[in-house]
């Protein structure tokens, strides 16, 4: 993963760089627990709806691809709402 993404001054570069391609997975994926790397990134660890828009977040990539990128993207989505 080289696109650089910022959104809403957080920089979602650092968990997409540590994504890898898994030998018979055809995206990259996490190489660990992405809710938890991600809610902790964003600071909503302790958030009442940072539970609540992860799980969004993979409901909507549910729709398409359902890999680890798109769940990043639509969570950095959802927080750049939230902080807004």
């Amino acid at each position: 993963m080289n696109a650089h993404i910022t959104t809403n001054q957080i920089d979602w570069n650092p968990i997409l760089s540590r994504m890898k391609y898994i030998a018979g997975h055809s995206l990259p994926t996490y190489p660990g627990d992405l809710k938890a790397a991600l809610l902790d990134h964003a600071g909503l660890t302790s958030h009442p709806k940072g539970e609540e828009a992860y799980q969004l977040a993979r409901e909507m990539a549910r729709l398409t691809t359902y890999c680890d990128p798109e769940i990043v993207y639509w969570f950095s989505r959802l927080v750049c709402l939230m902080n807004n």
